[in-house]
Parts: structure tokens; C-alpha cells; sequence
């Protein structure tokens, strides 16, 4: 009899962690039958039972995996095809008019799933909020972006790209190669940190920052969950080392973050200039270099309930994110597309002469302004080589194309920026570089979608939009 109990014992304890489990795992892999039967109007890869098409990415790292989703499906299935991350739809985007009736209205602002990636270290910054929630930060944050706001920051951007300079010249000066992601990306750092924080890095001047090298590790694991479908799993992350790894960094980006957030309060609160009383009023005396962190500060005094401690740090790490990764990103390609075509470098410099000739003095918002084929070039750039090249959107209900086919509710919508941005239709030839596709001329007729390296519609970037205007 007790071997009889014991036997059951031990099968119901098999049972609870061995078929159960692959039971819950069967039935969360289902695809649900009314997408199913929509995206198949779709082409794209085989989908296998249980695991979708997620076994294209067995055994590949991140450039391989970068290089399957772009330019091998462009290749094979076109501007619009369908994939199955497990049970999850996802209807990847390559064409302006099917993107236009993802991003230009109202109804499918929701950011698919995929961005609760980043909820452990951006949280509910702009970025990453949904519905109301985004809708208020967007509000507050308006103000920061003002142009008149942002052209204030100018002289830290020329302040520490001259100590980018001196490190390059340093660089050439040895003949050693070096890979220039890392200095650009600690002048990035210099330049974010004190725009957004107020606080001075010298990211470029020492040999060790915990902050950096947690900012910098925490983008890479993210990005690298981002794209492998078993990773943005939650049940197969949990059982990883990148967790783990995240979840150190997070913290150690948080601790610097508040420490910036209480010091700053505290400076706002001490410094006679910034408010004065008079007559019973409070009067803020204007001062250079307001960071964007003080607009949140003042949101906060004014209604605490819309921003609280955790809200402040959300928005800065996200616009840290926001600005790090993708400005760093952007400068890289331009430099090596620079260094690829000598003859478009020798236009930019002969530009940079007539504006400046042998002066050598900073640059002005009114110089920018004239680098007119600088300005065609970085565009250009950022057509081949976009800094953010997915946008996502989870549908809330269902998408009708002017083909008769249809997107359904539940789907992802992923805006691939990489295919889109290279659709002969509004880019002849498009591998090629050419920055006069950016000449006034060559523009008209051009879809308004074809080209949308900061998004588009409502959720478009916030700081894109203000220099628009």
C-alpha cells in the first residue's frame, strides 16, 4: 500500500512539472484561428507547429538574425509578409501605403508587446506608455522641446564635440585603428547627460564610468532580446543568463539616475536666481542651460499625482535611451559612409569652407542652417541605415488595405524601416547613395510614408517634430 501511494505520489508530482507544464505550453502556442486564416493571404516563411517560424533564428547571432528579418526576406517575401513568433502574429511592413494606415490616425497608438522589453528600466517614459499615460507625458514634455529650448544646448554639443576632436586627432596622430563607436558614444553620453540631466559626465575624460558601461550593457541585452523570439518569451527568459544581467544593470543605472534627481531638486530649491517671491507670487527667473529634467521637476511641483519620483526617472532614462544608442548610431554611418565615398566627402568639406573657411569657431544654429548638402547626406544616411529600424504597433482592431486584405486585430504591425526606406518605387536604385534624392525637386510626388526615420503620425518623435517646425 505505501508503495502504491508512493507511486502515485511521485506521478503526481511528474504530472505538476513535466505535462503540465508542456500542456500550458501547447495551449499558449495555439494560433488563434481568425488571424491564422487572414495572414495567410500573406507571404512569408513556413510556420511550424508550436514554434512558428522561430526556427530561422536557431543558431544565429544578432548580426545574422539583423540580416534574416531585413535583407534576406526583402529578398524572399517582399515589402509585406507575415511571421509567427510562437502563437504571436507579427505583420512586418515595408511599403509607405500600408504603413500610412498603421501611423497616421488615432486608433493604433498602442506599442506592440514587444516594448515590455524595456518596462524594467524605461518604465512608463514616453517611449514605452500607452493611451492617457502617454498622452500626459507628451503634454509635459512639449515645453523641453521647444526650439528655442533646444537651440540653448548648442554650446554643449560644441563644447564636448571639441574634445571629441582632440581624441580623434589622437587616434591619428598613433596610426592605430580604432573603432569609433566608443568615442563617439562617450561624446553622445557627455552631451545627453548634460542636456537632460544637468550634470557634468566627463564621460570622455575618464577611464571609468559605472554609469556608461551600465547604460551600454543594458542597451545591448535589451536589443538582443528584442530581436530573438525565444528571449522576448517570458517563460524562456526567465531561465536565461541576459535576465540576470539586465536586472544588475537596471539597478546600477537607477542608483546614478536618483542620485541626479535628488541633487538636482535640491539645487532647484537653493539657487536664489531660479525663483524669487514678489508680491506673493512666484516668478521663475530665466537661466542657461535648463535641462530637460527641470521640466519635469516643475511638473511635479505643480501636480504630483501626474509625476512622481518614479515618472521623473522613467522619462530620463528613457531620454537617455532615446538619445545615446541612436545618436551614436547615426554619427557612425556618416562617418563610415564619408570615408567610403571620398568624392561626397570632398563636397561636405568644400560646404564646411564656405561656411566657416579657416576660422575654426563654433558652429551656430544659423551655419547649420547652410549645410545644405551635409544635411542631404546625413538623410541619406539615415534612408540605408536607420538608427531605430522597427516601429511596432500593436492593432486594437482590424487594418483593411486598399488590396482587400486585411490585418487583423491582435496582430503586431512592425514598420520595417530597413525595407520600407528601400522600395524602388520611391527610391530608384535604392542601394545606392545618393544624397541629391534629398534636393526640394526630387522630393515632389514622393509618398509621405516612404521616408520616416523618426516615425510618423501622432507617436513620431517628439524633438524631430519641434526642428520640423
Amino acid at each position: 500500500m505505501e508503495l502504491l501511494l508512493l507511486a502515485l505520489s511521485f506521478g503526481l508530482r511528474a504530472f505538476v512539472f513535466f505535462v503540465l507544464p508542456i500542456v500550458f505550453f501547447v495551449l499558449k502556442t495555439r494560433k488563434d484561428p481568425r488571424i491564422k486564416k487572414e495572414l495567410e493571404k500573406f507571404d512569408g516563411p513556413v510556420s511550424l507547429p508550436l514554434i512558428g517560424t522561430s526556427y530561422r533564428f536557431i543558431g544565429k547571432d544578432s548580426v545574422a538574425l539583423f540580416n534574416l528579418i531585413t535583407s534576406e526576406d526583402l529578398k524572399n517575401y517582399g515589402h509585406i509578409f507575415r511571421v509567427w513568433d510562437l502563437n504571436s502574429a507579427r505583420l512586418t511592413i515595408g511599403k509607405a501605403k500600408y504603413a500610412e494606415k498603421i501611423l497616421q490616425g488615432t486608433q493604433h497608438q498602442t506599442k506592440s508587446t514587444n516594448y515590455k522589453i524595456f518596462d524594467s528600466w524605461l518604465g512608463q517614459g514616453l517611449i514605452s506608455s500607452s493611451g492617457k499615460k502617454w498622452q500626459v507625458n507628451r503634454k509635459i514634455l512639449a515645453p523641453a522641446f521647444h526650439l528655442t529650448i533646444l537651440q540653448e544646448f548648442l554650446h554643449i554639443i560644441n563644447k564636448n564635440s571639441s574634445i571629441l576632436v582632440g581624441k580623434l586627432q589622437e587616434f591619428s596622430d598613433s596610426n592605430q585603428p580604432v573603432n569609433l563607436f566608443d568615442p563617439l558614444s562617450l561624446c553622445v553620453f557627455d552631451i545627453v547627460c548634460e542636456s537632460s540631466m544637468g550634470t557634468t559626465l566627463n564621460a570622455q575624460l575618464q577611464q571609468e564610468s559605472i554609469y556608461v558601461k551600465a547604460v551600454t550593457e543594458l542597451v545591448r541585452l535589451l536589443m538582443q532580446r528584442f530581436i530573438s523570439p525565444m528571449l522576448r518569451n517570458d517563460f524562456l527568459y526567465k531561465f536565461s543568463s541576459v535576465k540576470k544581467r539586465t536586472e544588475q544593470a537596471v539597478k546600477m543605472v537607477d542608483v546614478y539616475t536618483n542620485k541626479v534627481i535628488k541633487e538636482r531638486r535640491n539645487l532647484l530649491k537653493n539657487m536664489a536666481t531660479d525663483c524669487i517671491k514678489e508680491r506673493g507670487e512666484n516668478i521663475e527667473v530665466k537661466r542657461k542651460n535648463k535641462a530637460f529634467i527641470d521640466t519635469l521637476l516643475k511638473a511635479q511641483d505643480e501636480n504630483e499625482s501626474l509625476m512622481t519620483d518614479k515618472d521623473i526617472r522613467d522619462q530620463v532614462n528613457t531620454f537617455m535611451a532615446a538619445g545615446y544608442d541612436t545618436v551614436t548610431t547615426a554619427c557612425c554611418w556618416v562617418l563610415f559612409i564619408l570615408g567610403t565615398y571620398p568624392e561626397i566627402q570632398n563636397k561636405v568639406v568644400d560646404e564646411l569652407h564656405q561656411v566657416f573657411g579657416s576660422s575654426g569657431r563654433a558652429p551656430t544654429m544659423s551655419d547649420l542652417a547652410e549645410l545644405k548638402y551635409l544635411e542631404r547626406c546625413i538623410k541619406e544616411t539615415l534612408r540605408l541605415y536607420p538608427s531605430a529600424p522597427f516601429f511596432e504597433r500593436q492593432l486594437r482592431e482590424d487594418v483593411h488595405f486598399h488590396d482587400g486584405r486585411t490585418a487583423p486585430a491582435g496582430v503586431t504591425a512592425s514598420i520595417n524601416l530597413f525595407i520600407l526606406h528601400r522600395d524602388p518605387e520611391n527610391f530608384p536604385d535604392p542601394e545606392k547613395f545618393d544624397p541629391d534624392r534629398f534636393l526640394p525637386e526630387n522630393c515632389v510626388g514622393r509618398h509621405p510614408f516612404s521616408y520616416i526615420p523618426f516615425s510618423a503620425g501622432p507617436r513620431n518623435c517628439i524633438g524631430f517634430l519641434q526642428l520640423l517646425k
